[in-house]
C-alpha cells in the first residue's frame, strides 16, 4: 500500500499539470516613445507610443497655486486597437470637480452625468468640534 501511494501522488501531480490552462506566447511589443516631463509645481506631460499604435498623452496643471483651493487639472487622451481590430480612443478631464471621460467606447449618458455632475454645488467642510 505505501508503495503505491508515492505512485498515485505523482499520477496526480502530472494530471493536474496536464489540466493547467497554457497562456498563448504575447507578441513583444516595441516601445516608441516614453516621455515624463515634470514641472516645478508639481505639473507634468507624460506621453507614450508603442509600435502597436497604443498611445497615450496626459498633461497636469496646477490651478489656484498657493492658495487652499489649489489643485491638478488633468487633461489626456489614450488610443489602442481592441480584438476585434476596431480603433478606440478615450478623453478625458478630471480635477477637483471629479472625471470626465468622452470617447467612442463611452456611453454618451455616462459623459453627460459625469459632466453635469462637475457643476453641482459641493458640501461645504464643517468645522471641527471644539473650534
Amino acid at each position: 500500500m505505501f508503495k503505491i501511494l508515492p505512485l498515485f501522488v505523482l499520477a496526480v501531480v502530472v494530471a493536474c499539470c496536464q489540466a493547467l490552462p497554457v497562456e498563448p506566447e504575447r507578441e513583444t511589443v516595441a516601445i516608441l516613445k516614453s516621455e515624463i516631463t515634470k514641472k516645478n509645481n508639481g505639473g507634468y506631460e507624460s506621453e507614450y507610443e508603442a509600435a502597436d499604435g497604443t498611445k497615450r498623452f496626459e498633461q497636469a496643471d496646477v490651478v489656484n497655486e498657493g492658495t487652499d483651493e489649489e489643485a491638478l487639472e488633468v487633461k489626456g487622451s489614450y488610443k489602442y486597437t481592441d480584438d476585434q481590430g476596431q480603433e478606440v480612443e478615450v478623453f478625458y478631464t478630471a480635477g477637483k470637480n471629479g472625471f470626465v471621460p468622452y470617447g467612442t467606447i463611452i456611453n454618451p449618458e455616462i459623459t453627460a452625468v459625469a459632466e453635469a455632475a462637475k457643476d453641482l454645488p459641493k458640501p461645504e467642510k464643517k468645522e471641527k468640534l471644539g473650534q
